[in-house]
């Protein structure tokens, strides 16, 4: 064939397809694209098969909050507990056990309405006021226990504010048979907490999970299936404890267990 119609054909081609992938990429990304930054990342990741539920782009307030292990407030109160039920402190766990299981509740009452009425008496927990029931962390730990008995986690409150700790450094968690029985629960106690700095603006949810996908800590098909907002531990200084307010994203896909993964609200860094 000749060599001159050989080249024409294949510059033919070439230019044709070209021109197809052109118009393709301009469909897709075109040059008015009115899309803001972060709604093309939130495309990108829809490309990339990454599920999740609606996000919040609401934009709160919060600041470093200081507090101290509580160990020793734990320790010095455990004599006030049941007598008839064992105490012993782990680290700065205090951890309590029922001999005999402690019926929770009539049939009028569920296992949560229960423990809310359980919790607040003094000889049955050290603190228990201070504490609320976290749906999402009770259910993340249900989804690790390979148990037949049921976990509840409750969290320590902050101040007045409607954010809690949310780390296992001030938490409760209740483990309740199919009989609706507590066998025992486990506690940590945050102390002496203290704002250390005036609110700032923290970031959305969904900036969260941008700030995920931009780090490659969201892998192709990952599935986001719990979020809350909350103050997680960033460093110790001294005795004191330096907790951030932080995002916290539960992430699963088909190749491994789910995992949470903790964003710094404030600065949008990846907490490891």
């Amino acid at each position: 064939m000749d060599f001159k119609k050989v080249l024409t054909a294949f510059l033919i081609v070439f230019v044709s397809l070209d021109i197809f992938l052109g118009t393709q990429w301009l469909r897709q990304y075109p040059f008015n694209d009115r899309r803001t930054t972060e709604e093309q990342i939130i495309d990108e990741m829809h490309d990339d098969g990454i599920t999740y539920r609606t996000l919040s782009k609401n934009r709160t307030t919060g600041s470093y909050i200081a507090g101290k292990d509580g160990k020793n407030i734990l320790s010095a109160h455990q004599t006030q507990l049941n007598h008839n039920w064992k105490s012993k402190m782990v680290g700065d766990t205090l951890k309590v056990t029922m001999p005999t299981p402690v019926k929770l509740h009539y049939p009028s009452k569920n296992d949560v309405h229960a423990l809310n009425d359980f919790i607040k008496k003094e000889d049955q927990v050290i603190n228990g006021t201070q504490y609320k029931l976290s749906t999402k962390l009770s259910e993340i730990a249900q989804k690790n226990n390979k148990s037949a008995n049921k976990l509840y986690v409750y969290v320590k409150k902050v101040g007045n504010e409607k954010r809690t700790f949310i780390t296992k450094r001030a938490q409760i968690v209740f483990e309740v048979t199919p009989n609706h029985e507590i066998k025992g629960y486990e506690q940590s106690y945050i102390s002496d907490t203290q704002y250390l700095r005036d609110d700032v603006q923290l970031i959305s949810e969904e900036q969260a999970l941008i700030s995920l996908y931009q780090y490659n800590d969201l892998s192709n098909n990952s599935q986001i299936t719990l979020s809350q907002l909350g103050y997680d531990e960033m460093t110790t200084v001294g005795k004191d404890i330096i907790f951030v307010p932080t995002w916290q994203f539960l992430v699963s896909n088909n190749k491994q267990k789910a995992t949470i993964v903790t964003v710094n609200a404030i600065n949008g860094a990846i907490m490891k």
